[in-house]
């Protein structure tokens, strides 16, 4: 009887240690499966008849709204023919280079922290290409 108290008592061990294995298993884990950040949010502006055009809409120098702290990628391109084109919102300290016809180019930024509205522009032609870009609380 004393043998048999003793294999189940190792079983009883055995079987506490296979759970508290799994279930560091399955803490250590699961950050893996959990996102840590929000997708980058893709915004294509294209310039066309000396104004930006949101990309596939027809609302000239649109506002743009972002959420506080998102992470946006924002993707240039020049359909004006002839004019050389930018993106610049000097809040932000923003100014990509220059594009000629058909270039593009590429930023990543993160909106601020703080709800409120900064002037975009295209410096160049800043009188005619300009919108505003509203930050507004996030989720």
């Amino acid at each position: 009887m004393v043998k048999n108290q003793r294999h189940g008592a190792r079983g009883a061990v055995a079987a506490v240690l296979a759970a508290a294995i799994g279930l560091l298993c399955v803490v250590l884990l699961l950050p893996l499966t959990a996102s840590t950040s929000a997708a980058v949010r893709e915004i294509t502006l294209v310039t066309r008849d000396m104004a930006f055009y949101l990309e596939g809409e027809s609302e000239p120098n649109p506002t743009i709204q972002l959420r506080a702290g998102e992470e946006v990628r924002f993707t240039v391109l020049n359909r004006d023919p002839g004019l050389t084109h930018n993106l610049a919102v000097e809040a932000w300290g923003l100014e990509t280079r220059y594009l000629k016809t058909e270039a593009s180019t590429t930023v990543l930024v993160r909106a601020p922290a703080r709800p409120g509205r900064q002037v975009y522009v295209c410096v160049p032609h800043d009188k005619m290409m300009r919108g505003i870009i509203e930050v507004v609380a996030g989720d």
